[in-house]
């Protein structure tokens, strides 16, 4: 029988790397912004103009900014639990990171061609893979107990991929129904960032689990 690796004790080097791609991902986003160059004399005539021109690259950083945010928070509870790595995991990582660093991109296109189909659909498959690899880090966590924190439940498990897997199912449909209204697909991605917005139960697992207790044991959240 093949003697199982000893996982690493901690995550501090993997969330140190996590939260630079972040860090970098957003910072280049800002970066992107150019101020506009105008000559003094024109400055009341082509400032607002310019202004104007711009707001479609302000769109795509308030919207990547969110995105970003809720991948960041949902890794950020991921590994609130699953608190030690395998090089299994450290690969599942970054292919996560991956996907992460690529959003600015079709949040582009999005943002400049939302009344195009391709844009519409190139958006959904990229969070669609970055929610199903967030997920696949779950599942491979939660299949090795042995990666994960005490007071793991069967019901918090599933509540976890219950919660990952909806925003892909929801990009899935706007997949779908991109064929038929753009406005109702787009409707849909905003739906999915409400739904992410609004905390829940495993939000504040951990909290509960330092003050002593565990508010989802033997529950179906």
């Amino acid at each position: 029988m093949m003697k199982r690796i000893r996982p690493a004790a901690d995550n501090q080097r993997l969330s140190a790397m996590s939260d630079g791609v972040f860090s970098i991902v957003i910072t280049l986003m800002v970066l992107s912004i150019k101020i506009p160059e105008i000559a003094p004399d024109r400055v009341s005539q082509e400032l607002t103009q310019h202004l104007t021109n711009m707001l479609p690259d302000l769109a795509t950083l308030i919207i990547s900014f969110i995105i970003l945010g809720i991948y960041w928070i949902g890794h950020n509870n991921v590994f609130t639990h699953v608190v030690r790595h395998d090089r299994a995991l450290l690969w599942l990582n970054i292919f996560f990171l991956m996907s992460v660093a690529t959003i600015p991109y079709p949040t582009t296109l999005l943002v400049r061609y939302g009344q195009a189909q391709s844009p519409i659909i190139l958006y959904a498959i990229n969070l669609i893979v970055g929610g199903v690899l967030l997920d696949v880090i779950w599942w491979y966590g939660s299949r090795n107990r042995y990666l994960m924190c005490e007071g793991i439940t069967s019901n918090l498990i599933s509540a976890f991929h219950r919660r990952i897997l909806t925003g892909p199912v929801i990009y899935l449909i706007a997949i779908g129904l991109s064929f038929v209204s753009i406005l109702a697909a787009k409707f849909l991605f905003v739906i999915a960032v409400i739904y992410y917005l609004v905390p829940t139960a495993q939000d504040f697992f951990h909290h509960h689990q330092l003050a002593g207790s565990n508010p989802l044991q033997g529950e179906e959240p």
